[in-house]
């Protein structure tokens, strides 16, 4: 168990010692509207903005996918990073993503890494919610010697409160170095770690297929205080760039592994308010995700006239393990469907686990060409090679193997100074989504698959605004569940779409971000022909609309204001198309208050998320359902010493 007391003592102490420092700002002038590039998502300092997110661009996940970066290179990560180990993260599509020697299907998103730099700073942030968490941050940013060697330190303790009113206690630490022995050269090596501990699995309600479950009453803990999550989430590794003669080199390796010692699944069926309902508890035994993953690259940059090109060679790699299956189902004791009912812990006994082992390398020859007032151009070409061995209980599976070759091409062309057309085509090999919790097989990961993109569109810099308009097609093959819950194959998924970004300020003072997404998402197969499951996946929602606006007085510049408006379009939530959640509108409201404490720069942030407190149901699986959190109020104090 963590000591829950003396880490806040500790972060409080550290403040004190480091009143000595000068005061530069870091944690203070964090701020989601004002760093956005687009509205097609970010994230500093752990709050996110966009349309789209590490888990969903486009209606896929490129964290599943494989398509995630840190600083440009290749990781395949298996676990969350935590905001005291980076800084924040983007998401690469379309025209953001021409700058990416190879880039993805299902988009990119790419985190940046706190470093130290020039000055020294320690920010100490406290942050408590209506619910009755709270946390406690501090991140230190120390020069070592000048700008050569530099320390980047953090630690977090949480103790979150969640919409189930479960909860859990959160240990977050992180270090990492940076040294610059010279201009070209520059060398990161970073540990990081997350504990979570004494997590209460909440339930998932399972409907009828038929409607969406009766409305529960929320903030009523429906779980069982002995059904817990213990989780460990480890990253380490390096990154490192120099230039050799006319070359640029850079590298990166690392390790990511994601450590269940415990966990449990609650379901509970759907019923009238008041009248019993079914449950059942299935207890995992210790499951794991590991991998070890990492790219080298040699870039050479020339010239043609007034062009500019680049060559880049790179080669990928990553070993990745998993352990997972074992698991004890059971029911419990019928309840009264939206109240209370605990009982004793049960024996669990478990079974032998499945092992899967994945190694996949891929090398890739990608040209970049640049001319001021025409445009730009890349092209890529990837080879491939991905194995994996599957042992299960009752013996080794067939080998899966795939040895494709990869292409891709974009490019920009300016039609005018500040408008300009672009368009790209891409094939990838991509990891599918593992199977959900509610699966008959949950945990199962499938063979890679083949991918392949199409989109395009247009940039224009409208004075202070900037405007992306396009379109894309994504088709994929479909994994999903079937009536019997079992993840598997069940065709091809396309997905055709509409997407927009507005970004910039309009007036002095003001930020606006506002984009959206209008999706189309179907199936085809022998399933849906013959009826199996309808024409729509699950859960892909038919749009997905976004608007933010930040405001800070030009006469009172110390304070500000931000609105934050999210719409989700309707989305199917079972494999036969009978039931759809409808759509909904959060509103967001928040306000920040600069100030100073003696020397030290401070900033206080006020937020009511779903602030009228709208109802709506997440989709879980095939007929499983979450509902969204209410309302809460959170407060916020961070200072930079």
């Amino acid at each position: 168990m963590i000591d829950t007391f003396s880490l806040p003592r500790l972060l409080a102490g550290a403040a004190l010692l480091a009143c000595a420092l000068p005061a530069y700002a870091q944690r203070v002038d964090e701020n989601a509207a004002t760093d956005a590039e687009d509205a097609f998502g970010s994230n500093i300092g752990g709050e996110g903005l966009g349309i789209y997110t590490p888990t969903d661009v486009r209606g896929f996940s490129p964290t599943d996918a494989g398509n995630v970066r840190i600083e440009g290179l290749y990781i395949d990560r298996q676990t969350e990073l935590t905001s005291r180990l980076v800084a924040g993260n983007r998401i690469r599509i379309g025209p953001t993503a021409l700058g990416y020697a190879f880039p993805a299907p299902s988009g990119i998103a790419d985190y940046r890494l706190r470093a130290a730099q020039d000055d020294a700073v320690l920010s100490v942030a406290v942050k408590g919610d209506s619910f009755g968490g709270w946390l406690a941050e501090a991140d230190a940013l120390l020069p070592l010697s000048g700008r050569t060697l530099g320390l980047a330190a953090g630690a977090g303790f949480y103790r979150n409160q969640y919409a189930y009113r479960n909860s859990n206690d959160v240990l977050s630490t992180s270090l990492s170095l940076v040294w610059r022995p010279d201009e070209a050269t520059e060398i990161k090596p970073f540990w990081s770690r997350v504990g979570v501990d004494d997590e209460e699995a909440y339930p998932i309600v399972i409907g009828d297929g038929q409607k969406l479950p009766d409305r529960m009453t929320r903030r009523l803990f429906l779980g069982q205080d002995w059904a817990d999550y213990e989780v460990e989430r480890v990253t380490y590794g390096a990154i490192g760039r120099t230039k050799v003669g006319g070359f640029t080199l850079r590298g990166g390796a690392f390790r990511s592994a994601n450590i269940t010692t415990e966990g449990y699944t609650l379901l509970l069926d759907a019923a009238p308010r008041g009248t019993l309902a079914a449950r059942t508890v299935t207890a995992n035994p210790r499951r794991s995700n590991a991998s070890t993953s990492g790219e080298i690259n040699i870039a050479r940059p020339f010239t043609i006239g007034r062009s500019r090109h680049e060559l880049l060679f790179a080669v990928r790699a990553r070993s990745q393990t998993r352990f997972y299956g074992g698991a004890d189902r059971q029911s419990l004791a019928p309840a009264p469907f939206d109240e209370e009912l605990a009982v004793p812990r049960l024996g669990f006994t478990f079974t032998p686990r499945t092992e899967d082992r994945v190694k996949q390398w891929t090398g890739g020859l990608a040209w970049q060409a640049r001319l001021d007032g025409v445009g730009q151009l890349n092209l890529g070409i990837q080879r491939s090679d991905y194995r994996k061995r599957v042992n299960t209980p009752t013996g080794a599976l067939p080998e899966s193997r795939a040895r494709p070759w990869l292409f891709n091409a974009a490019a920009a062309v300016e039609l005018a100074p500040r408008l300009s057309l672009y368009g790209g085509f891409t094939r990838g090999l991509e990891e599918s989504d593992v199977a959900p919790e509610t699966a008959v097989n949950r945990d199962e990961a499938p063979p890679a698959i083949r991918t392949r993109q199409l989109d395009a569109g247009l940039r224009w810099q409208a004075g202070p605004l900037m405007l992306i308009v396009g379109g894309f097609e994504i088709e994929k093959p479909y994994y999903g569940l079937d009536s019997a819950n079992i993840f598997r194959r069940l065709g091809t998924v396309t997905h055709r779409g509409l997407e927009a970004s507005l970004s910039g300020s309009p007036a002095a003072g003001i930020t606006l971000v506002a984009g959206g997404v209008l999706l189309d998402a179907k199936l085809a197969g022998e399933e849906v022909t013959d009826g199996s499951i309808g024409r729509r996946p699950i859960g892909t929602p038919t749009q997905s609309l976004i608007a933010n606006l930040d405001w800070r007085p030009p006469a009172f510049p110390a304070l500000s204001f931000d609105l934050a408006v999210e719409h989700s379009g309707r989305r199917y939530a079972d494999a036969a198309n009978h039931v759809r959640v409808p759509s909904r509108t959060i509103v967001d409201l928040g306000a920040r208050y600069r100030f100073r404490l003696g020397k030290v720069p401070a900033v206080l942030r006020v937020q009511a998320t779903n602030l009228f407190n709208r109802y709506g149901w997440d989709v879980e699986g095939n007929n499983a359902f979450a509902y969204i959190q209410s309302r809460q109020i959170t407060a916020r104090i961070a200072m930079d010493f």
